[in-house]
């Protein structure tokens, strides 16, 4: 009986809503989404045929309440997370897929440290990571269309014979413990990186390299697989590596 007037009531809900005006309901579709999030209005807007026209185009990039509700909602985790406009100013999205993605990443400790330091020599990955590990997997089975990319590093005083197969074993061995490793790609950047961020003053990981430790920089990564392929990253990576470009990584 319960279940039976909640599906009644719930009936009545939709069969009120359908009696506005389209713009009404378009208005009620943004304010859902600035204040639910993405998946909420993705589901008001598969209530019938009618929402999904209104609510839910083709192109989420053409739609002015899908862009609306992304400003808002990306602000709103932003200051939640205390993110820095530097985190964020390169980070565009254009859709509730990757809106959705954005939330759900912001919700982890990799939002504020998205690496994972290695003790000193070695390919062991220590217990207080384990949380991030956790949210890793959380995230690759809440959404099966995100990859995961590791950006593997050993310290500064690594020989030069070893430091890039090396820092790529710290990858794998984070790899290994991951669900659906055929989402996962490993790049090892041997000590490149950490040479640089070695020297800059201000980077988070400049301690870690300047003590001649490694550590695992974690990305999701999210393509739209469309002629044009559009590829989101999460964070977006340091300009660094776009400095490095002309150097041959460790890729698998």
């Amino acid at each position: 009986m319960d279940l039976w007037r909640v599906n009644t009531s719930t009936n009545k809900m939709t069969d009120y809503l359908l009696q506005l005006h389209d713009d009404a309901l378009i208005n009620i579709g943004e304010y859902t989404g600035k204040i639910y999030g993405p998946e909420t209005y993705t589901r008001l807007g598969q209530t019938c045929k009618r929402m999904k026209r209104l609510l839910l185009p083709d192109d989420d990039a053409s739609s002015q309440t899908i862009q609306n509700i992304i400003r808002s909602r990306k602000a709103y985790c932003t200051a939640q997370r205390s993110m820095s406009h530097e985190t964020t100013q390169d980070l565009t999205i254009k859709s509730l897929k990757e809106l959705a993605l954005f939330e759900a990443w912001c919700d982890t400790p990799l939002c504020d440290d998205n690496r994972i330091p290695f003790p000193f020599a070695s390919v062991d990955i220590d217990e207080s990571m384990h949380d991030k590990i956790h949210y890793i997997m959380k995230i690759m089975q809440r959404y099966r269309s995100v990859t995961v990319q590791l950006d593997s590093h050993c310290g500064t005083i690594a020989p030069n014979s070893v430091a890039s197969s090396f820092s790529r074993s710290r990858g794998e061995s984070i790899k290994d413990v991951l669900y659906d490793q055929t989402r996962v790609e490993v790049i090892g950047w041997g000590k490149r990186i950490a040479n640089k961020v070695a020297r800059s003053e201000n980077h988070s990981f400049g301690e870690l390299a300047r003590e001649g430790r490694g550590w695992v920089e974690v990305y999701f990564v999210l393509s739209d697989g469309g002629d044009d392929t559009r590829t989101i990253m999460l964070p977006p990576r340091h300009e660094f590596y776009d400095r490095d470009r002309s150097a041959t990584a460790d890729r698998g």
